[in-house]
């Protein structure tokens, strides 16, 4: 059916078709300006003033005597003369914009062929106005007997959503452009902190030292490792706050993980002299699937916080479970002590980012207010609750619930990592690469591998590694990712086309989930941030040389 019809008896084609439809009561028309009566009752005059000040005209076309009705503001809205007198809808085609007289042409097909009603959100030629076009069409049983509509005036709402749409994405720029900032200043602190770190390490070694000068360095390293707990708080905030935080899914060992969590706030525990308990319910379930990282974000920052204000008594870390079924359990963690408490009317302030219980603690306790903050973030990421309880001067208990999977032969098992002694000289003739453009890092891993007994070569950036790949055999290469003249990125992907299929560790400040991925897809072996942990590092090595040797004797 074509719309050249409409004007004689276009309708045919719905005249058998059933369709039930509420026919519009109460419209209020008019009828074309030749019949229209001087006098106006009040109730016209209201109604037509409510449709002013809306900016609506309604209009209707009877289908059997062609005649078109509307009501006083479609002449303002579409601006016509006194004397122009539209004898049905299309001959207001002409004012609206080109692009839109072909929507409302197909629209209108649409709504007769459908027998639904028609909404479009339409320019006009003035190019100025936008105006929302409704229609629908009316039965008497299977015969369609007219059309009804409106036309309203939307100027003001798409200047409002154009508004809110560009404010929006200045907002998400802002937004993008801190986290981007964040993370380079993190890049930039950590680069240097790593030196801090790895040479202070490498100074306690000396058996031999003064015992004021060995203080003196544990000061050192207990504050660079102060240091880097606030920057990865605040690289975390800006993470979660930017939504660039995806939950990872992995079977891993439940019951493992929380024993090795507790053993490692351990020693902190006792230096204060605290009583640190550890209770896993029997029916908790040895494995699991989820993200283990950050579940193990979540019970350090709780548990840390518990020892780092209680003075004297106990922390208790619990796990309990709460409910399972066929395909996943809910697992309750519950850390609870004797420390200085909180007061009521600031419990909900601690969640929220940089705030702590009063000034006080800052000065007393330190911190940057962010743990909990993150940690209440991390628990909306797996659609849990964090619950806290406490009173002044007789403790907290902060209790979490989250919805774990069962086990899944379709996910990864995590690997859980080897801890190793310093005690054999396992590197002993591993040929190893550092390439690192920054002269202190190199210099730090360097002398950490010659202190492993490995035989240590170096390059300045992934040309220099290039080249000397090509020259020499290596048993293992260390990867800084970000450097001049060749990225880490760049010569991962090199390297692995020449053929060398040596392991490739990248060793990164950026400390980056996005990074980790693309350096595995490169085909990198394994990925560590920036300041490291010497055991860390020694125990990724020693993994990957061992692999790497069960290869060659395959």
């Amino acid at each position: 059916m074509k719309l050249n019809n409409y004007d004689n008896d276009g309708f045919d084609i719905l005249r058998h078709r059933k369709i039930d439809h509420a026919v519009l009561k109460d419209i209020s028309v008019r009828e074309n300006r030749q019949g229209k009566a001087e006098g106006k009752h009040p109730a016209q005059s209201h109604w037509e003033e409510a449709q002013r000040l809306a900016k609506l005209c309604t209009w209707e076309y009877q289908l059997e005597n062609k005649k078109f009705s509307y009501t006083d503001y479609l002449n303002t809205l579409f601006s016509l003369r006194q004397d122009e007198t539209p004898e049905n809808f299309f001959c207001l085609l002409s004012c609206f914009a080109e692009n839109d007289e072909d929507l409302i042409r197909e629209g209108w097909d649409r709504m007769l062929q459908e027998g639904e009603e028609l909404t479009l959100t339409c320019k006009l030629k003035n190019g100025s106005t936008w105006v929302e076009v409704r229609a629908k069409p009316i039965y008497e049983g299977t015969r369609p007997v007219k059309v009804i509509g409106t036309v309203q005036d939307v100027t003001e709402c798409q200047e409002r959503e154009r508004q809110l749409a560009s404010e929006k994405q200045k907002a998400e720029q802002a937004t993008k452009s801190k986290s981007e900032f964040v993370s380079l200043m993190s890049h930039e602190i950590r680069t240097p902190l790593n030196a801090i770190m790895g040479l202070t390490y490498l100074l306690l070694q000396d058996e031999d030292m003064a015992p004021d000068r060995k203080e003196n360095l544990q000061s050192i390293h207990f504050s660079s490792q102060n240091m880097l707990s606030l920057i990865n708080n605040i690289l975390d905030f800006s993470r979660i706050e930017a939504g660039r935080i995806e939950l990872e899914k992995v079977n891993f060992k439940l019951k493992d993980m929380i024993r090795s969590i507790h053993r490692s706030l351990y020693l902190r525990a006792a230096e204060k002299k605290l009583s640190f308990e550890l209770h896993i319910d029997k029916a908790i379930p040895d494995e699991v699937a989820g993200d283990p990282a950050r579940l193990t974000q979540i019970i350090n920052n709780l548990t840390s916080n518990a020892i780092k204000f209680t003075d004297k008594g106990s922390v208790r870390l619990s796990v309990n479970l709460v409910y399972q079924s066929d395909q996943d359990q809910v697992l309750e963690f519950s850390v609870a002590d004797t420390g200085v408490g909180i007061p009521l009317d600031k419990q909900q302030l601690v969640f929220e980012s940089f705030v702590q219980a009063s000034a006080s603690t800052h000065r007393q306790y330190g911190g940057s207010g962010l743990g909990l903050a993150i940690t209440k973030k991390i628990v909306e990421l797996h659609n849990g609750t964090l619950h806290l309880e406490s009173e002044p001067g007789k403790g907290s208990v902060f209790t979490v619930r989250i919805r774990f999977a069962k086990p899944q032969p379709t996910l990864v098992d995590l690997q859980e990592a080897e801890v190793v002694e310093f005690e054999e000289p396992e590197l002993q003739n591993a040929r190893i690469l550092v390439i690192d453009d920054n002269a202190f890092n190199k210099m730090v891993a360097s002398k950490l591998l010659l202190s492993w007994q490995a035989e240590v070569d170096t390059a300045d950036d992934g040309v220099s590694a290039l080249e000397k790949i090509r020259e020499n055999a290596y048993d293992l290469v260390l990867m800084d990712l970000h450097m001049p003249r060749m990225s880490g990125f760049e010569a991962i992907a090199e390297i692995r086309q020449l053929g060398e299929q040596m392991p490739i560790i990248a060793l990164t400040a950026n400390a980056s989930e996005e990074e980790k991925h693309k350096t595995l897809a490169l085909g990198g072996n394994d990925y560590i941030s920036k300041p490291f942990v010497p055991q860390r590092l020694y125990s990724k090595l020693l993994h990957h040389l061992k692999y790497k040797r069960q290869a060659e004797a395959a």
